[in-house]
């Protein structure tokens, strides 16, 4: 009997992994599909690295179009005032459609269709108690945006700063799932 209480109760915590994992929701309330198939290119930014972001982030999406990655933006809201996290959070939504918008406007500029799954690839993730951006060792006002490439599997592969290591992460995204536990 103790057995099969213990087995139950491993079970029922395995079970409930994946959706304590799946947890993860962007602005709009929409689950963030990590780990089901597609690479992920995690971005970790603020207010101070906004402009990186735009300088950099279209371009190199663009040139790994044809991985259809998943983009998540986290924003680092620990330097928004409470009061002003709800503020943030539209402004986000906002910036979201602006980004989208973008995209698609650049596919144009070079002569190409925007592809189906544009719309459904990008997720912005307002992150208010910098948690995630702590993980990475990131301290509140950090200067560079900094990005993490997952592997379809949801393994990390690469990680370190965007603007400088954009050729690494592009090939980071075609590392195969069982090697993707040995970092670059």
């Amino acid at each position: 009997m103790k057995k099969t209480a213990l087995l139950t109760c491993l079970l029922g915590l395995l079970g409930a992994l994946p959706a304590a994992a799946a947890e993860l929701k962007d602005v709009f309330g929409k689950e963030v599909p990590i780990g089901q198939g597609r690479p992920t290119l995690v971005l970790y930014a603020n207010k101070g690295t906004r402009e990186e972001l735009r300088q950099h982030a279209s371009q190199f999406l663009y040139e790994v179009r044809e991985k259809k990655p998943i983009v998540v933006i986290h924003v680092d809201l620990r330097d928004v005032p409470g009061l002003f996290k709800g503020m943030a959070r539209g402004e986000l939504r906002k910036s979201h459609n602006e980004s989208l918008n973008a995209m698609k406007d650049l596919f144009r500029e070079k002569g190409e269709a925007p592809p189906p799954e544009l719309d459904t690839s990008l997720f912005m993730v307002a992150d208010s108690k910098g948690e995630p951006h702590q993980s990475m060792g990131l301290e509140k006002g950090f200067d560079h945006v900094f990005a993490q490439v997952l592997s379809t599997s949801g393994q990390e592969v690469a990680r370190g700063a965007f603007s400088d290591g954009t050729r690494r992460f592009s090939q980071a995204m075609t590392v195969a799932p069982s090697v993707a536990s040995r970092k670059p």
